[in-house]
């Protein structure tokens, strides 16, 4: 019995490296340009992006602007039955932020209170913007809508997020 190969665009690095330029384009800064992405803001980010749902209950309870959502972003089993565990599981974004250093698309920027901040460079800004295709620009539209609560803390974001994450997401 032949085993047909399976490719799973998620999991395709170049794809990942696209996403996460294109967060830190979006979000990495608050309205004073400082740096506010950590680690974990990035993960909770990224958590969102993939549940377009629970990141409109959130948007909701903001009284902020929600997503338009299209079928395969409300039925599908990802959609529907949430993979609690990029939240926790640094380790892959911990390797991609730091090709993204070494392509020197973003930088680091430590705080006195020795917290780890994400941000993009020029030559990240650059190629963040060179991402054109259907699916980086639905990306932009998402990263967009998270912007109201990006100052938020990891913690205050994760209050949000866990109700959802212990009693699944409803109508």
């Amino acid at each position: 019995m032949t085993k047909i190969p399976i490719y799973i665009p998620d999991s395709e690095v170049y794809l990942k490296l696209g996403k996460l330029i294109l967060l830190l384009n979006e979000l990495s800064t608050n309205s004073k340009k400082e740096p506010i992405l950590t680690l974990e803001k990035i993960s909770i980010f990224e958590f969102l992006t993939k549940h377009p749902m629970l990141l409109n209950r959130i948007l909701y309870l903001k009284n902020k602007e929600l997503i338009d959502l299209n079928n395969s972003e409300k039925y599908s089993i990802e959609a529907l039955f949430l993979d609690r565990g990029p939240l926790f599981n640094f380790s892959t974004n911990k390797v991609l932020l730091n090709l993204l250093i070494g392509y020197k698309f973003i930088n680091v920027k430590i705080k006195k209170d020795f917290e780890v901040n994400y941000f993009i460079t020029q030559r990240g800004i650059e190629y963040a913007q060179n991402l054109d295709s259907q699916y980086f620009k639905r990306l932009k539209r998402i990263y967009k809508k998270i912007t109201p609560i990006k100052s938020l803390s990891y913690s205050n974001i994760n209050k949000l997020i866990e109700p959802y994450l212990n009693y699944g997401i409803k109508d």
